[in-house]
This record gives structure tokens, sequence and C-alpha cells, in this order.
């Protein structure tokens, strides 16, 4: 018996068969646990005090809870690997070597139905060479009702936030992130926002691009008081292709452009002014026509012209007034051409006035 080493059995009469409890304390010759410590039945161990269990191995505990979910726990080499019904799976902490070569601990949780309730403070930090969040599966089959055997299915997400202030940073001008990319695919995006005030600023060093492809857009801007748009830029290119422009605006209109300026139309063009059109040019007007030219004055006509005027027209061209014309020109007027006709109608004559001018007729 010496050599056998110590223990002690503690005995308790089968009440059936297989059914035994006893609490063995040392190593028997063809058992090496040098404790075990086994009940058929229910157990209840009452501690009035501290207890502290010092474990040299591997810890296990596996707890099946009269129903097909089993849970277990096992610590070894200060890693806690947990599997249960709250966990649909296993979490677990195992060592991993880091970007330096470092050893470190990696946790592995899967769980079911979680609530959360935090009262006071809340502190994150991540440091890693990556932060990945996913929330759902893209190959998940839906509807999801008519694949009852497949566990993942993707969910609802609701967010809703209440604070005092809300501060989001991403990089900084010391440390910028060197590329953040967006992507969103949806068959139906609203936005609404309501604020007081708003402040809206965009910094681009390089180049910039926006693009939009829609079936219609409508966009609806209301300003009670005024909207002032500046931009500066080396040059602006604008291009719309359209079948049709419609455009509408109901204000008062000063529109100062300076530089040369250049309108090139193709096809025809009408303008029409209800009410007094005046133009003043400060130098030099030229008006070149290539074809048929008819001008229909209705009403009284004032052209003042001070400086040179040069009118090249070739082709045809018929002006008709129906009223007093009234022409003042403070400088040379020169005329070329083979023939003009000029018909007036004076108060007591009612025979045309004919005049051919030949070769140049200088009037000063």
């Amino acid at each position: 018996m010496a050599g056998d080493g110590k223990y002690g059995i503690l005995h308790v009469p089968d009440f059936s068969d297989g059914m035994s409890s006893y609490l063995r304390i040392g190593a028997t010759p063809d058992d090496d646990n040098t404790w075990r410590d086994e009940t058929d039945g229910n157990r209840i161990t009452t501690t009035r005090g501290d207890k502290i269990e010092v474990i040299g191995g591997t810890y296990t505990m596996k707890v099946l809870g009269r129903r097909e979910f089993k849970a277990t726990t096992e610590v070894e080499e200060g890693r806690i690997k947990e599997g249960g019904i709250t966990f649909q799976g296993r979490s677990e902490i195992e060592f991993v070597k880091g970007p330096r070569g470092q050893r470190k601990i990696r946790e592995t949780t899967v769980k079911g139905e979680v609530h959360s309730t935090y009262h006071g403070d809340a502190f994150e930090y991540h440091y890693g060479p990556r932060l990945v969040s996913r929330t759902g599966d893209p190959n998940t089959p839906t509807p999801i009702e008519d694949y009852p055997s497949v566990m993942t299915e993707n969910p609802t997400i609701v967010s809703r936030t209440w604070a005092k202030s809300i501060s989001s940073y991403t990089g900084s001008a010391k440390l910028p992130v060197p590329k953040i990319t967006e992507e969103t695919w949806a068959e139906t995006m609203v936005s609404t926002t309501h604020v007081k005030t708003m402040t809206d600023e965009t910094t681009v060093k390089g180049p910039s691009k926006e693009s939009m492809k829609a079936g219609s857009i409508t966009s609806t801007t209301t300003v009670e008081q005024t909207i002032s748009d500046t931009t500066t830029a080396g040059t602006i290119k604008n291009k719309t292709t359209a079948d049709k422009i419609i455009s509408e605006t109901r204000a008062d209109t000063e529109d100062e452009m300076y530089g040369d300026a250049d309108s090139y139309t193709k096809g025809d063009s009408k303008t029409v002014v209800d009410g007094i059109e005046t133009t003043i040019n400060l130098g030099v007007v030229n008006e070149v026509v290539l074809g048929a030219m008819i001008e229909a004055t209705l009403g009284g006509e004032a052209t003042l012209s001070v400086g040179a005027t040069a009118n090249a027209t070739l082709g045809l061209e018929t002006s008709i007034s129906v009223t007093a014309t009234l022409e003042a020109s403070v400088g040379p007027s020169l005329s070329m051409g083979p023939a003009r006709e000029k018909v007036s109608l004076d108060r007591s004559k009612a025979a045309p006035v004919r005049t051919n001018i030949a070769a140049v007729h200088l009037m000063v």
C-alpha cells in the first residue's frame, strides 16, 4: 500500500444500477487522476467566505443542462475558450504572432442575441493593422423565410442618437488618411436635414471629379434672403446636352461680364422683349449677316452711334419701319455698294424719292 501512494475512497451505496457517488483523493494503480469528484445526482456547494483555486494545468468545465446545447469553458495557458447557447459556437482566446513578431492574444467570439446597456462613460480604443466591420452577408438568400436551414439573416438597421454635441474627425493635417473610399448601393435613399445654420467647406488640392446618372432630377431651393455663389477658377467649361432646355427667371437681372465674349448659335434664334430695350456699346460694333435679314420695328426707334459704325450685308436686307425713325450719327458713315434705294413718304408729296449711289458716298 505504501508504494501505491496515499488515497482515500468514500463509498456511497448504489441506489440503482449505475448510480454511485464518491469522493476520492489520491491516485490508484489504474487511474492517474490525483483527485476525482463525481456525483450522479444533484449537488450543492456552499462556501461561506473566500475561495481560491490554483490550477497548474488545463481547466475544463462542461455543462449539459439537460438540453441540446452544451456549455463549455476551457482555460489553458491563460487562454479562455467558451462555448454555449449565448455564443452559438465558441469564444476562443489564443496566442498569435503580431506584425513585428511579438506574441499577442487574439479573441474570436460568436454570439447569439445580445442586449447591452451602459450607464456612464464608455471608451473604445483600437490599435492594430486592420479594423474591419461587417454587417449582414451578401450571399444570404432572400426571402429568408423560404430557407429555414440558413442561420444568417441580413438585419434591419436602426440608428438613433441624442447628444449634447457630436464631433467626428477623420485624419488630421499632420497625419491625413492616404485614401478614403465610400460606396453605397440602395434602391431608395431619403435624406432629411434640419438645422439653424450650416457651414460646408471642402478643399481639394488636386483634381476633383463629380458625376451623376439619373432617370430624372428635381432640385428645389427655397431661401428667404439671399443666395451668394462665388466661383474662382482658371477656366470653367460647361457642357449641356439635352433635347430641350427651358429656363425661366422671375426677377430683376443684372449681368456683368469682363472680358471677350464669343457666342455661336446653330439654328433659329428669336428674342422677344416686352418692354424697353436699351443697348449701349462703348466701342466698335461689327455686325455681319450672311443671308437675308428682316427687321421690323413697331414703335419708335432711336439709334445713337458715337464712333465708327461698320455694317456689312452679303445678301438681301429689308428694313420696314411703320413709324417715325430718328437716326443720329456723330462720326463718319461709310456705305459701299452698286446701288442703294431709299423710300420715304413726305407729308406733302406721295411720290417716292430714289437715290442711286454708284460708287462711294462719304457723308460727314
